[in-house]
């Protein structure tokens, strides 16, 4: 995936000098915290949060076009930054499960959020239609087990014909394209305010390719949010969010192999990992299989 490779400090953005009288508006602090993505194969990058402080940005129709301004630098400038000042580390990993997997150990621990948009993105050469599996396990509510994807079964969302706000989870539409991305939004604030008397929340997630399978490798690209609201937008099978901060935004890489035959079942399809939210501190781990 494309990403920015020269970061541009605060010492090198256009000043802005308004005319005497003129009513002028300051952002206030945002961050943005992303891993080093540029590591080599059997290394993993740590996770590093930049920061766009308060009054550094102005507006003259409102502090939130002020903040606007403030996350638009982050997000152009936040993946160049983590690569230039980050370290890469060998990954420990570890054996776990019925079917022991090798696992990616520690799990990467993010920080406090309210939504998560998980995107599974393919490149052209890997492949053709890539079908995902998302959903809630372990929860004792009626939604575990029920995922989001092409011909699961499931609608687009649970419960169905809600919206993206009213939505414990919802899927941005199949992407048959020879590259392209699948998201999933999960709403956790809304489950938790439904279901209070949970404590954690287990997302699991797979794959599989429905037509011809090239390199098979893929993208998964798990992106935070705090506070606003979520709106799905069709065209882009994407989410954005309305109102709210871009908390975190992570990249892990995964290799989707064809099954030997094509089968609308996540036991038998790449199992890509899994997704642990907890109530109390409102964060959650993220553990990919390898």
């Amino acid at each position: 995936m494309e990403e920015n490779l020269t970061y541009k400090p605060f010492a090198y953005i256009d000043q802005y000098v308004h005319e005497e009288g003129t009513l002028v508006y300051y952002n206030t602090e945002k961050t943005l915290a992303v891993k080093k993505n540029d590591c080599s194969y059997g290394t993993s990058g740590n996770l590093i949060t930049l920061t766009a402080p308060a009054n550094k940005f102005v507006s003259t129709i409102s502090v939130a076009d002020a903040d606007q301004q403030a996350e638009s630098w982050l997000n152009a400038n936040a993946q160049a930054y983590a690569n230039n000042i980050g370290v890469c580390s060998i990954r420990p990993t570890a054996w776990r499960g019925e079917n022991p997997s090798c696992v990616l150990e520690p799990a990467t621990t993010l920080l406090p959020f309210d939504y998560m948009i998980i995107k599974y993105k393919w490149a052209l050469g890997a492949g053709v239609d890539l079908d995902t599996f998302t959903g809630f396990i372990s929860t004792g509510t009626e939604w575990d087990n029920k995922y989001m994807g092409f011909g699961h079964g499931q609608g687009t969302e649970l419960p169905n014909n809600s919206t993206a706000i009213q939505s414990y989870i919802m899927f941005a539409g199949d992407n048959q394209k020879e590259n392209g991305v699948e998201a999933c939004l999960i709403n956790f604030k809304k489950m938790l305010s439904d279901y209070s008397s949970l404590k954690s929340i287990p997302i699991r997630m797979a794959g599989a390719w429905f037509k011809e399978i090239g390199t098979g490798n893929i993208d998964m690209e798990i992106t935070t949010y705090s506070g606003g609201t979520m709106q799905k937008v069709d065209a882009e099978y994407d989410f954005i969010n309305i109102g709210g901060s871009k908390i975190q935004q992570l990249t892990f890489s995964k290799n989707i192999p064809k099954p030997p035959s094509w089968v609308n079942d996540i036991d038998q399809v790449t199992n890509i990992g899994y997704i642990t939210y907890d109530k109390d501190s409102s964060t959650a781990k993220v553990a990919i299989t390898y």
